[in-house]
């Protein structure tokens, strides 16, 4: 498999580890529900609220002659009712649960996982909120 394949696989992998743990969380279900509303990709008629994963950026960074990856997860919440409130309080949850979350990766080593950003604003349709949740996660390759 060629350097780039593995990166892509090691994203995918990395992808699925963090949406398990972070939908597994009971604080996270508390709020999102059983199964937890967390989505990988459009949903046609999500109920609210909800989160998705919106982005994720992966850079090459190795240290200490290992190779190794900073990737970056951007997760969107999405909320009708109870305001920013509610909003916050999915964000809140989110957050709190990417610090617990223990990942066990083939072939890598998580470093890091640490939020980096977090934001509310009122959306567009002038009736729902967005939140916005970022991740730093750096891996290594398991030597």
């Amino acid at each position: 498999m060629s350097a780039d394949g593995m990166i892509w696989s090691a994203e995918a992998a990395l992808e699925r580890a963090v949406l398990t743990g972070l939908r597994a969380d009971t604080e996270v279900q508390a709020v999102l529900g059983h199964p937890a509303r967390i989505f990988d990709d459009e949903s046609p008629e999500p109920v609210f609220p909800y989160a998705e994963l919106e982005r994720h950026e992966v850079a090459e960074r190795g240290s200490a002659g290992v190779p190794g990856q900073v990737h970056t997860l951007t997760f969107a919440v999405r909320s009708r009712d109870g305001g920013r409130a509610a909003a916050k309080e999915v964000l809140g949850a989110l957050r709190a649960a990417s610090e617990r979350l223990s990942l066990s990766l083939a072939g890598q080593r998580v470093v890091l996982i640490q939020p980096v950003y977090g934001d509310v604003m009122r959306a567009r349709d002038l009736r729902s909120f967005r939140g916005v949740l970022r991740l730093r996660i750096i891996t290594e390759e398991a030597v």
